[in-house]
């Protein structure tokens, strides 16, 4: 990576600043700590895995959705004479700036949580990723879709908050919905499902996921759309 790069992250990491890095890591470093911590203590081993589910599918990814969405409207004035093209590359770099951190990070974690033998009920290797990379891809995209749509970081970060307590609370009645349950972000950490449930919950969420990004995108097309918006 040449020196140009370098200075063009470094100029961006500026823009958007310390709280939204922070936030992402925190919640994933906080996660880690409890696991291990309950682990150093000697909990059981139905605890630490729900433990490692909830840090893993849970607070990962509710945390990096909260510090992407806070990133749009950081630069009001600068967006303002930015062409769309050049705006959407630029938003795009800044979520990157925060969310690749905190996947490597999260990715870190189910290593360790695995090698602690704390671990969801049914998880193999392949949730080293699938246990918290779709739910992370989900939340992140509504996030900004809402971010932009709403032209409120704050509003945004809110009903996220708010949908993912929901998801929890009505885990129940959302298991016994075809299409919600595809959609939940919980599926196999705190129940036990079939292995194709898990399949199709996992192909879903990315799914949807990345469709919101692209429409993300599309709505990009005008980056004088967010000057003034909230972006505490």
């Amino acid at each position: 990576m040449n020196t140009s790069i370098w200075d063009r992250l470094l100029m961006e990491l500026r823009v958007i600043g310390i709280a939204p890095p922070v936030t992402a890591l925190a919640a994933t470093l906080g996660g880690a700590i409890l696991v291990i911590a309950m682990h150093a203590t000697g909990a059981g081993a139905e605890h630490l895995d729900i433990a490692a589910g909830a840090a893993l599918a849970g607070f990962a990814p509710l945390g990096t959705a909260v510090a992407a969405s806070s990133i749009v409207g950081r630069d009001s004035g600068a967006e303002l004479v930015m062409t769309s093209t050049v705006y959407r590359r630029v938003l795009f770099l800044r979520v990157g700036l925060v969310v690749v951190p905190a996947a490597l990070v999260t990715l870190v974690d189910a290593v360790v949580f695995r090698a602690l033998n704390a671990w969801p009920v049914g998880q193999g290797t392949d949730g080293y990723v699938l246990v918290w990379a779709p739910p992370m891809l989900w939340l992140v995209a509504l996030a900004m879709l809402l971010a932009i749509g709403l032209r409120s970081p704050g509003a945004a970060s809110g009903l996220i908050g708010g949908i993912w307590v929901a998801q929890e609370l009505m885990r129940q009645d959302i298991m016994k919905n075809t299409v919600l349950r595809a959609q939940y972000l919980f599926m196999g950490i705190d129940t036990k499902v079939p292995a194709h449930e898990w399949t199709v919950n996992r192909i879903a969420l990315s799914a949807v996921g990345v469709a919101v990004v692209v429409a993300v995108g599309l709505l990009l097309g005008r980056p004088e759309r967010f000057v003034g918006s909230d972006a505490a």
